[in-house]
């Protein structure tokens, strides 16, 4: 794992932290040294990860949240810059979708739950976050998209896929209103990866069909995912700004 020895000191906040790829994240900003907050509705789950990841470098704590849910948000946000004195690293990595579908068989509630979950909560978190990260001298804002808000796959869904693509022009728009504040804004695109929804989303004929495509000849482990998180928060990508990183071993090339 590389070294990022300016992350020690540091406060990242990073929502969808229970599991998953948020989880890994966590892990490895706490192992840099990076004090974190991680804020997900499953309190409890977000509670057993900081426990496991607290320690002597880094302090962890969990914050219940509905981040489709303004005033949940603007609360979770004040807490965490009441408990560490500001933030410098907001990671939006809350998101996913229920089923595969089509939009002839996609209800408008259905619609509605995916695009606030995956979108709307970029939105809410950072709007919240700017007046901290504005404090700061290294803002960064790291917003988790997807393949599928890159092209169109033939098994997913419609609203993730159109949530994911709003997340990357989102990100665009803060990367060019914050960048004079000192605030750089960019995001990941994953490729489907080995966590408990996507076991739950796929079979494993699915899981093996994709891996297949992929010229690495494997699906993205989340450890994949936060060290590409942690190179974007370092100094070392001081400059890069408003950028989508596509860290899909090579499923598409764009």
């Amino acid at each position: 794992m590389a070294n990022y020895p300016e992350l020690a000191g540091r406060v990242a906040v990073i929502t969808g932290a229970a599991q998953g790829i948020g989880a890994a994240t966590a892990r490895a900003f706490a192992q840099q040294g990076t004090h974190v907050a991680l804020l997900d509705i499953d309190g409890a789950g977000a509670k057993k990860v900081a426990d496991a990841i607290a320690g002597d470098k880094a302090r962890a704590v969990a914050i219940h949240v509905d981040v489709t849910d303004e005033t949940s948000v603007e609360r979770a946000v004040a807490a965490v810059a009441a408990e560490f004195g500001g933030l410098d690293v907001l990671i939006n990595c809350a998101g996913g979708y229920g089923r595969l579908a089509t939009v002839e068989d996609m209800p408008i509630e259905e619609w509605d739950r995916t695009i606030a979950l995956n979108l709307r909560s970029v939105f809410l978190v950072s709007r919240a976050a700017i007046p901290h990260l504005k404090r700061s001298k290294a803002g960064r804002i790291i917003n988790v998209s997807s393949i599928t808000g890159r092209q169109v796959t033939v098994a997913s869904s419609p609203a993730y896929g159109s949530a994911k693509a709003g997340v990357i022009q989102l990100t665009r728009f803060l990367a060019q209103q914050l960048g004079p504040d000192g605030i750089t804004s960019n995001a990941i695109a994953p490729i489907t990866t080995l966590t408990p929804r996507v076991a739950a989303l796929r079979t494993e004929a699915d899981i093996e069909r994709i891996a297949s495509l992929v010229p690495l000849r494997r699906l993205a482990e989340p450890e994949d995912h936060a060290q590409a998180m942690l190179f974007l928060a370092s100094d070392a990508a001081a400059y890069i700004n408003g950028v989508t990183l596509d860290v899909n071993g090579g499923r598409i090339m764009m």
